[in-house]
């Protein structure tokens, strides 16, 4: 015959230290997120200061940005918390996911200066000629036979990888569970 053995327990208060022990959980799950979160997008910014001269600009480094979703219920901190990571600028997808080409219908018209107005934009009446077989638009007021052209055609533009933001984020997931650890420790 098998043993047989009862045990009492306090149940109320059994039940009480484990939702106590999981509300510890909750807080450190929350916090290891933001923190995981935090990290990323500090490195990140980072990344994308180093990805040349027009990305040194303080609104592309502090467009990447976090938020946390479903972090509190009820008054509660949650298990079921999520963080996003998305940059402001929707085309900052452009220059983290590779090689994209972008075709003119039929030509794209590129500013010789730096931040100029789009062709269609500028305000002046532009008329186009082709020098040496590229097309080039010019202002039709300016009269100077040395004049510059203010838009350069071209058929398309390859604009490659330049962000890493996805392996930075990808890299502090993996020590999700050593940061959570030291937070739960903390508690």
């Amino acid at each position: 015959m098998p043993p047989r053995f009862t045990v009492n327990t306090n149940e109320p208060a059994w039940l009480a230290m484990i939702d106590g022990k999981r509300r510890q959980f909750a807080v450190a799950a929350v916090a290891t997120l933001r923190e995981t979160a935090a990290n990323a997008v500090q490195e990140g910014r980072q990344n994308i200061g180093a990805a040349g001269p027009g990305f040194r600009k303080a609104k592309w480094q502090s467009g990447l940005q976090y938020r946390t979703k479903n972090a509190t219920k009820d008054g509660e901190p949650s298990t079921s918390a999520k963080a996003i990571i998305f940059h402001k600028y929707g085309i900052a997808g452009v220059f983290e996911h590779g090689p994209t080409v972008i075709h003119g219908k039929p030509m794209l018209w590129i500013p010789t200066t730096p931040g100029g107005p789009t062709a269609s934009r500028s305000g002046k009446k532009l008329v186009s000629a082709t020098v040496r077989g590229t097309p080039m638009m010019f202002d039709d007021d300016d009269k100077d036979r040395n004049r510059k052209p203010l838009y350069i055609g071209v058929e398309s533009v390859t604009i490659p990888d330049k962000f890493r933001v996805t392996e930075i984020v990808k890299k502090h997931v993996a020590k999700f569970a050593t940061l959570f650890s030291k937070h739960f420790r903390d508690k």
